[in-house]
């Protein structure tokens, strides 16, 4: 009994697990370039000089220097003030607003399928359409050679972001994205 028990519990926790929701995250890079030589880096402070980036809080961009100061010294060294490092970081925060199109049927809900017996139409069916806008947030991350000044990848975290987020939960938001990203680097040939 205890046997089944165990095993109940054990598929439960897996069906959990295979339910949970991944972030989107992609990542690109310089195929031919040895990562194994980066030491020391470098994080770039980012200049609020566009109509996207106004919008975007000095604290909220603070917060993410700092996170992204903090993932990446896990692994790497600062590079001392004045020093060159082996590699810059630069980061932009992209907020967008989306179109989400939807369809439902009034009798069955969502979507083409779960169609079946129907009214007649005129009194009692029909398909709506509705408009959903929502802001799609994407953090990009780029990493430079610092000797070359030229990229050797990129990470782009895309959430879909909630109305009236408070700035601590924004914050929570952009930490996690920091380090879904940061974990693919350096990317695995």
């Amino acid at each position: 009994m205890k046997r089944l028990g165990l095993l109940l519990v054990a598929m439960g926790l897996l069906v959990l697990a295979g339910c949970t929701n991944k972030p989107y995250v992609e990542t690109d890079h310089l195929a031919e370039f040895d990562f194994s030589a980066l030491k020391t880096f470098s994080v770039a402070e980012t200049k609020q000089d566009t109509k996207e980036n106004i919008l975007i809080s000095p604290f909220t961009l603070s917060h993410i220097h700092s996170a992204l100061e903090a993932e990446l010294g896990k692994r790497y060294q600062s590079a001392a003030v004045g020093a060159k490092p082996d590699f810059v970081v630069s980061y932009h925060v992209v907020i967008e607003e989306k179109i989400d199109p939807r369809s439902y049927d009034d009798l069955y809900g969502f979507g083409y399928y779960g169609r079946g017996y129907r009214y007649p139409r005129p009194l009692f069916y029909g398909v709506n359409t509705g408009v959903r806008v929502y802001n799609q947030g994407s953090l990009i991350i780029d990493i430079v050679d610092a000797k070359t000044d030229k990229p050797i990848w990129r990470g782009v975290s895309e959430k879909r972001l909630s109305r009236g987020m408070a700035p601590q939960q924004q914050r929570e938001v952009l930490s996690r994205a920091v380090t879904e990203v940061v974990a693919q680097f350096p990317p695995v040939n």
